[in-house]
């Protein structure tokens, strides 16, 4: 087996994660063997897992930045604050990627896929035969054509995006947030603890409706008001007040304007599929994947970018959380190396904002019947259940209570025993 090839190509320029690194795929990596196509939290998670789990063959790994595969939940709280430094968010040195003996090409976009030649195309015109791909392409930040082209407007999804926001944010800045879903709610937390003016800007009565309850997220929004964070709900940005290459104010659907030094747009990711158009894939919010994240003869797609059916669940998801990159991940090796098992993961996110971490286990809905298991919201610990006909459906904490463990080992017993009658009755995707 042939060892990583790994180039140094700093050409003057180094990059955040250690030294800027490409390789030239047609001269020095092998066609064949598995190759993982996006060097995203999934996109290592695979290749190091199938090292992990006795794989031998070759393992190629495609980034489209010029990076090593780093973390990005910290982007909205330690790379904003200043206390995270580029090694801290790495996935992986470029020692450890060597020892697995994982060929790293990064800088290298992915084009196209002919999945009947089993050949990758990078943007430069390099192909790369494989005998198994991996896509790991993930998602991107979805934009607003009212705020194209100004410098002072902002995505959070690279590290490049970090660094520029961190930079911008001094103590009295101005930040308009034009969203409230969890990034932007973290953003806003970050901002305030460095002194910046914060003003979020939210379409709907209650953000992060499709993730938490209504009493979460009004308790949610009034740790933001006591942190002096201005909320302009059932509100959007009409308009713009433009002064040179800037945005200098918001204009609201509620009348209000807001003025800012810097614009975060976070609005929600979309997945990167644009370059398997014809590839004979079925795109649908994502690739398309069954329980077992095949989405056609060898191929498979992990992730944020996958559109798996969940077999407890019994309909398709598309989880963009950092913990289905990690499971998935982990799930597709042991797949790859023998495992039969279906991908059925109990659904977990976490948000950390100012001092506590909200959790939530499972997936509730709000005809469920909910009950705090211990403590109250008030407090600095408590645990928010919720049942349906008195089975166990999901739960939210604040802190680590005396009844989490148990309510985790509840849900992960109910979701084997709901698999395995699943599987007994036949019903696969």
């Amino acid at each position: 087996m042939a060892g990583a090839a790994i180039a140094q190509g700093c050409a003057g320029s180094c990059g955040p994660l250690g030294a800027r690194m490409m390789l030239t795929a047609n001269q020095e990596t092998r066609p064949g063997g598995i190759v993982v196509v996006g060097a995203s939290a999934s996109g290592i998670g695979v290749a190091l897992g199938l090292r992990a789990h006795g794989y031998a063959g070759t393992i190629t790994l495609i980034g489209d930045e010029l990076t090593l595969p780093y973390d990005r939940p910290p982007l909205s709280k330690g790379v904003l604050w200043g206390t995270h430094v580029a090694e801290d968010i790495a996935l992986a040195t470029a020692e450890e990627i060597s020892e697995a003996q994982i060929d790293l090409i990064l800088g290298a976009p992915a084009s196209s896929l002919d999945i009947e030649r089993k050949r990758i195309v990078l943007a430069d015109g390099q192909q790369i035969e494989y005998e198994t791909a991996i896509i790991a392409t993930g998602a991107s930040s979805r934009t607003l054509p009212q705020f194209d082209g100004f410098d002072n407007v902002i995505t959070l999804r690279t590290w490049d995006d970090g660094v520029e926001l961190q930079r911008r944010l001094g103590a009295g800045a101005r930040l308009g947030i034009v969203g409230g879903g969890l990034i932007g709610l973290e953003v806003a937390s970050s901002a305030v603890r460095l002194g910046v003016d914060v003003t979020v800007v939210e379409p709907t009565a209650q953000p992060l409706a499709n993730r938490i309850t209504p009493v979460l997220s009004e308790w949610l929004l009034q740790q933001h008001r006591d942190h002096g964070v201005k909320l302009h709900l059932n509100a959007v940005c009409t308009d713009v007040v433009v002064d040179g290459p800037s945005v200098a104010a918001l204009h609201l659907s509620d009348g209000s304007l807001v003025p800012v030094d810097v614009v975060l747009v976070s609005v929600g990711a979309a997945p990167n599929v644009g370059w398997l158009e014809g590839s004979g894939l079925e795109l649908d919010n994502g690739v398309v994947v069954d329980q077992f994240q095949r989405a056609a003869e060898d191929v498979y797609a992990v992730g944020d970018i996958a559109n798996g059916y969940h077999p407890v669940y019994q309909r398709r998801m598309r989880m963009e959380t950092r913990s289905n990159a990690t499971e998935g991940a982990d799930h597709l090796a042991r797949t790859l190396t023998g495992s039969t098992k279906p991908y059925a993961p109990v659904p977990f996110f976490w948000t950390d904002q100012y001092d506590f971490k909200l959790q939530s286990f499972g997936l509730v809905a709000m005809e469920d019947a909910f009950e705090f298991s211990w403590g109250a919201l008030e407090d600095g610990k408590w645990g928010l259940v919720g049942r349906r006909d008195g089975a166990l459906t999901g739960f939210f904490s604040r802190g680590f209570g005396p009844q989490l463990a148990q309510h985790r080992r509840d849900l992960n017993d109910s979701f084997e025993r709901s698999l395995e009658q699943t599987l007994t009755k036949g019903v696969v995707q």
